[in-house]
């Protein structure tokens, strides 16, 4: 019955998006975000957690809760550009998107082992890699599949439209290499854990977790890795940007490598989210709430760790 509801709601969505005039799908977009702030408790908390976290220990519980409240709305905004393709498709970009550091990308293929752009579930992510499409790459993105197939499909059809392939992440590494082989740009988020694999950083002074899918493939492949974020600007529109690559070290174990790219991207990262926080779209606790106890990604995602190892030795 859940699903079933948010199908529906993303439907709704959907119809909003693509038939208001812009203004309004944003009025709107933001009130239900509001909506969502007020009676989801949990989420709520949690991002203030992060929040805090990020700004530190003398930011005030007003300052967390107006960032928190402005996580929610950059996700409702998020959400209608998404959905609304009539309205936020390739004129949208063209009018409202400018794009930074693409020599970066281009300096990255010129090597001829592809490229992995990783970024985060910050501002309209789903953006990022339709400009890169505009631009004329060629483009293939690895997304955690939903687990209702109606929502799945509402998910899958959106994102054709924009011109990229996608891959499962949990069955998409064969073919994400096959993309890296040829030469194409492969487009992944680094910031949240689905599954048993993860790798420790420090990320705002605080140990957590972060998905090894980007940083294994890079490690795998040799591929640059390229930190590359969009952000929304006050007026609306966006400035999008792919920065230096991370080459993959050419001594050491794999997985010293992973770690060392993990390392690298998670800087990047933090420096971008320090920048504005409130576009960082990120509804679980990063870290573990040192005050109640609540476990975030460091401690959970240890014990996962942990609990994989465990499986895997008893196979051997």
């Amino acid at each position: 019955m859940k699903e079933f509801l948010k199908y529906i709601a993303f439907r709704l969505i959907t119809f909003g998006a693509t038939t208001f005039p812009r203004p309004l799908v944003y009025w709107i977009a933001i009130r239900l975000a509001d909506l969502c702030y007020l009676i989801d408790r949990k989420a709520r908390e949690a991002v203030k957690a992060n929040l805090r976290v990020i700004l530190g220990p003398k930011a005030s519980e007003d300052i967390v809760a107006y960032e928190a409240r402005w996580v929610f709305r950059g996700f409702g905004m998020y959400l209608a550009e998404f959905f609304g393709y009539r309205r936020f498709g390739e004129k949208f970009i063209d009018e409202h998107v400018v794009a930074r550091g693409i020599e970066n990308v281009d300096a990255a293929l010129a090597g001829g082992r592809g490229a992995i752009v990783c970024s985060g579930h910050y501002s309209n992510w789903e953006m990022a890699a339709a400009v890169l499409v505009r631009l004329g790459y060629r483009v293939t993105a690895i997304g955690q599949m939903h687990a209702d197939p109606m929502v799945n499909e509402l998910f899958v059809r959106q994102r054709a439209r924009r011109g990229y392939t996608l891959l499962s992440g949990a069955h998409g590494a064969s073919e994400a290499l096959r993309v890296l082989r040829r030469n194409e740009l492969l487009v992944i988020l680094g910031d949240r854990v689905f599954g048993d694999s993860g790798v420790e950083v420090e990320l705002f002074g605080r140990r957590t977790i972060l998905p090894q899918g980007p940083f294994r493939l890079a490690a795998v492949s040799g591929a640059p890795l390229i930190p590359g974020m969009i952000r929304r600007r006050m007026n609306r529109n966006f400035t999008g940007y792919t920065f230096p690559a991370i080459i993959p070290p050419q001594e050491g174990s794999r997985e010293d490598k992973i770690r060392f790219l993990a390392r690298e991207w998670a800087k990047r990262f933090e420096e971008w989210v320090r920048e504005d926080p409130c576009q960082w779209a990120c509804f679980l606790r990063m870290w573990d709430d040192e005050e109640s106890g609540e476990p975030g990604f460091a401690q959970s995602g240890q014990a996962r760790l942990r609990q994989a190892r465990k499986v895997i030795e008893a196979v051997k």
